[in-house]
């Protein structure tokens, strides 16, 4: 995540240098977030706690629907849980490379969950993430006792497309009319860095090119009715929680930050 954290600031120096209007295209895109699906090889402190790995949490399912599971020490634990949903513009990321914002959690005491969903690849959209997700946080839920997990102390996190993720899962756990919504799950609170909030918005093109347009949101990337039903902006009145928003200066959709 550093090399695409680093990639981003690169970027939206050199566009705010050049003074002038531009398109982000797919060829671009993908320069952007290819470093999000390079897993670091360094050491975490997450790596030296108890952990449960590759958690599936839909039987016969992908290896991309999968959750890693990290024990904060017993003289810390505090018995709470927060569960990550990692970014990547909806089409990259890798749960691992959150090891180490895990760990800044797990050294407070929170018990890690890193959530892994299938990213859009051409036949998978932003629905499936959200689909995935549901089915992650109910499983998390009903095998809370098996998996030693507080399912009456769990929060929610997600940064860029995963903090659009976490906070839609938010709004549907209290709102029935969502047409994704997880039927268990109820968080304590949401968390999200750089968030994508305003998901309809991204019709309008936004600074994308069509083909970048395309690659991460999918075929239906022009049908703002379509992406509405998927915006977190849609239902953010349904969401009664604690919620904590947090972005930088450049982050370059830091104005979807700012509209919540």
């Amino acid at each position: 995540m550093r090399r695409l954290f680093l990639t981003l600031i690169s970027v939206s120096i050199l566009l705010g240098l050049s003074g002038c209007s531009f398109k982000v295209t797919r060829p671009m895109l993908r320069m952007i977030v290819s470093g999000a699906n390079k897993v670091s090889s360094e050491p975490a402190y997450a790596d030296s706690l108890e952990k449960k790995l590759s958690v599936p949490y839909i039987e016969n399912g992908t290896g991309e629907q999968v959750v890693d599971i990290y024990y904060a020490a017993p003289e810390v634990r505090k018995d709470a849980v927060l569960i990550d949903i990692h970014g990547g513009f909806y089409v990259a990321g890798k749960r691992e490379n959150s090891r180490e914002f895990a760990s800044v959690f797990l050294k407070e005491g929170y018990d890690v969950v890193l959530l892994e969903y299938r990213v859009n690849n051409g036949t998978t959209d932003v629905s499936d993430e959200l689909s995935d997700c549901a089915a992650a946080l109910d499983y998390l839920t009903a095998h809370s006792r098996e998996l030693n997990l507080n399912k009456d102390r769990m929060f929610l996190t997600g940064d860029s497309a995963g903090g659009h993720l976490a906070l839609y899962m938010a709004e549907a756990s209290e709102d029935g009319s969502l047409p994704i919504r997880p039927k268990a799950f109820t968080p304590r609170g949401v968390m999200l860095n750089c968030p994508a909030y305003d998901f309809a918005s991204f019709a309008e093109g936004g600074g994308f090119s069509k083909g970048a347009l395309a690659w991460f949101i999918g075929p239906r990337y022009n049908d703002r009715q379509y992406l509405e039903t998927l915006s977190p902006r849609t239902f953010i009145d349904s969401y009664s929680g604690p919620l904590l928003v947090s972005t930088c200066t450049h982050d370059f959709i830091r104005s979807q930050a700012l509209l919540i």
